[in-house]
């Protein structure tokens, strides 16, 4: 009888034990829990790792569909209102996107999309990828005058020709780089990460028999990419533009004097240039 207790005192002592360990099991999963969203609060990490720069030409990385991104050109003329953004000759059309991009989708990342696909517009197009790169597409007609596009440059160049353009046509340059290099500036603000650049673009200064002249203007563009830990929102974009040059003809009132010259020669000998180096005042006239 007393061996009959015992054993029933140890089979309830094990029955207790067992839902102790569980809540000390579930104790110790919900402080791990918690001490790992407080390390990511107070040190927080992207879920990427930024690509080496890659030479000889372009290597796109998947644009966010649910965040569509946004262009922005600054011309003063119409060009970029409506349809006209989209008005580029076939020849001259750089592909946008993946080859079986829907218009929707072609649409989302600022692009132009008709029968021939997706394409860039005449625009100064920026997408933001994933994995932390700035793809910059700039378009010669994008404003009025048009850009330079040799004399394109961000905020840094560096010497091994990284923050150069990594293939140009006649009417586009296509710049890809990431979001640590250029010099690129990084901030936080309200949860976002934000890396921001500058596009400068100088003016041609043509010389002349008569002088130096330009028809252009210069150009600046900011440019920024926000990311959080695990999305890439739409880019800000802010342009500082330069009205462009006055024609080099115009109307207006124009003022002629007229100057007389004495002929006369006070010297010995003197040449027909110094007979026009004096000139009649308003108390000789009237001149017969």
């Amino acid at each position: 009888m007393n061996s009959l207790n015992v054993t029933r005192r140890k089979k309830y002592a094990l029955s207790e034990s067992k839902p102790q360990k569980k809540m000390l099991v579930i104790a110790a999963l919900i402080a791990f829990t918690l001490s790992v969203y407080l390390s990511n609060a107070q040190d927080p990490q992207f879920p990427w790792q930024l690509p080496q720069s890659q030479a000889g030409g372009l290597s796109f990385s998947p644009v966010l569909k649910e965040l569509p991104q946004q262009s922005f050109s600054p011309e003063l003329s119409q060009m970029s209102s409506g349809s006209q953004r989209c008005v580029v000759e076939q020849h001259e059309r750089i592909e946008c996107g993946e080859p079986d991009i829907t218009p929707a989708e072609c649409e989302d990342i600022s692009c132009c999309y008709d029968a021939g696909g997706c394409y860039y517009a005449r625009a100064v197009t920026l997408q933001c990828t994933r994995d932390g790169q700035f793809v910059l597409v700039v378009a010669r007609d994008a404003t009025m005058p048009r850009i330079s596009l040799d004399s394109i440059h961000m905020l840094e160049n560096d010497p091994s020709g990284r923050c150069a353009s990594v293939d140009s046509t006649a009417s586009f340059a296509i710049y890809q780089f990431t979001v640590s290099s250029c010099g690129t500036r990084m901030k936080e603000e309200s949860g976002f990460v934000i890396y921001e650049n500058m596009m400068s673009s100088a003016y041609e200064v043509a010389v002349g028999p008569r002088g130096s002249i330009s028809r252009d203007s210069s150009y600046e563009l900011k440019f920024q990419c926000r990311y959080s830990g695990s999305a890439v929102e739409a880019l800000v974009v802010e342009v500082n533009t330069v009205p462009p040059p006055p024609p080099v003809s115009q109307n207006g009132p124009l003022r002629v004097e007229l100057r007389l010259a004495s002929g006369q020669c006070s010297t010995k000998g003197c040449s027909d240039e110094h007979m026009y180096t004096s000139y009649y005042s308003e108390a000789d006239y009237p001149v017969t």
